[in-house]
């Protein structure tokens, strides 16, 4: 069973999440599209939504009404100016102001490990229309390149026991709680950036963030090492950061 987890724990600064964590490949569209039938009727709840990173995907997939809900005030100050559009709600996993069966997909993208638990699964069920569906999807490094694998080992020495995709953990809840078996896609991808929004990017992980400051002058110290032997792209200052997009999705059973 996957563990409870207190919310509290997951804290960043904002603008370093908003300026470093990944937007992620033009193909998820079509899978949120396709997998889970999205018309101009569907709406969608974007749970976890942050800053919107995500949210641009959902735009795409054209459905009628998107509602973003996330825990952190500040990080939906910046996806409301970035998408006016789209409704945003303070709230939680574990209370989500919704009514009951009142939208058509739940989707939740770097974000189902920090509340999956039985609450959280109960919410997002109530929320659910009957047949509605559940999308969980993560950036994931691609840990095949021998330099980006250096810098996973960083961050898994540091993440202890923090929430996280790669326990999979949270992949206990399936199937069952009123949810069927997952089923899975990837999607490969990458992005350019210089050596400091790499650093940029180590510090939007919540584990670092929160880590003392000389602590942290090591991490970046060692980053920098790692730096130095990063091949960088043609006549540029920038570095290839490859990575997988793992998508989930599962169904919501009849009650029983």
């Amino acid at each position: 069973m996957a563990e409870q987890i207190d919310l509290k724990t997951f804290k960043t600064d904002v603008a370093d999440y908003e300026a470093a964590r990944p937007e992620y490949p033009i193909g998820i569209t079509d899978w949120i599209t396709d997998e889970f039938l999205i018309d101009e009727t569907s709406i969608i709840l974007e749970l976890g939504a942050g800053t919107g990173k995500f949210t641009p995907r959902i735009i795409a997939s054209h459905p009628k009404e998107i509602i973003a809900v996330d825990v952190y005030p500040e990080m939906l100050d910046v996806l409301r100016k970035k998408f006016p559009n789209v409704d945003c709600r303070a709230g939680s996993a574990m209370a989500i102001p919704l009514e009951d069966e009142s939208v058509d997909l739940v989707l939740c993208a770097q974000c189902f490990h920090w509340f999956a638990n039985e609450e959280a699964m109960k919410e997002i069920y109530r929320v659910l229309k009957p047949n509605g569906k559940l999308g969980l999807v993560w950036n994931t490094r691609d840990d095949t390149v021998p330099w980006i694998e250096k810098v996973s080992k960083i961050l898994g020495r540091y993440r202890k026991d923090a929430p996280s995709f790669v326990s999979w953990k949270w992949a206990e809840l399936f199937p069952g709680h009123g949810f069927g078996k997952l089923r899975y896609c990837a999607f490969p991808f990458s992005r350019c950036l210089t050596v400091e929004e790499l650093h940029t990017l180590m510090n939007s992980f919540s584990f670092i963030y929160k880590l003392p400051e000389e602590e942290k002058e090591k991490v970046h110290a060692e980053l920098d090492e790692i730096a130095k032997t990063i091949p960088r792209v043609q006549n540029t200052d920038q570095i290839k950061l490859c990575y997988q997009t793992m998508a989930f999705s599962s169904e919501k059973e009849p009650a029983k």
